[in-house]
């Protein structure tokens, strides 16, 4: 392939991958969903332990919680993906941030242990880095 044309081809793929991102960025809250409510008595402490990559989204969420509940107290430790699901398992962590999803082996201890499947919430898609070869 001449230099001209995997040019073009990889500027192509870069145009279609950022508007992509444009696009999942345009993405609104569903407008039925009630207004939340702030309650009273909520204090203690919660831990996030899991994917290093999610350290700053967990920091600003809990950020913004605190200035609701400031007697919350909430640890985020980022060791990797793999250590959300035993954390959570073993009851050391209430959150359990994760950039890809749960083994069906993970999921089935969790749910031996506490009866029920984990709930997975789903925060975002990610592209860490896009590599082109001149």
């Amino acid at each position: 392939m001449s230099k001209f044309k995997l040019s073009n081809l990889m500027a192509i793929i870069t145009l279609v991958i950022f508007w992509n991102i444009g696009i999942a960025q345009t993405v609104g809250v569903d407008k039925n969903l009630p207004r939340y409510k702030k309650t009273i008595g909520v204090s203690g402490n919660a831990n996030s332990i899991g994917s290093d990559t999610m350290n700053n989204l967990m920091t600003l969420w809990l950020e913004e919680f605190r200035k609701f509940y400031p007697m919350v107290n909430i640890q985020i430790e980022g060791k990797g993906s793999s250590t959300a699901p035993p954390a959570l398992i073993e009851g050391t962590a209430q959150f359990g941030p994760m950039s890809r999803a749960m083994k069906a082996k993970e999921i089935d201890a969790f749910e031996k242990e506490y009866g029920f499947k984990p709930t997975q919430i789903r925060t975002s898609l990610d592209a860490l880095a896009v590599f082109v070869h001149k």
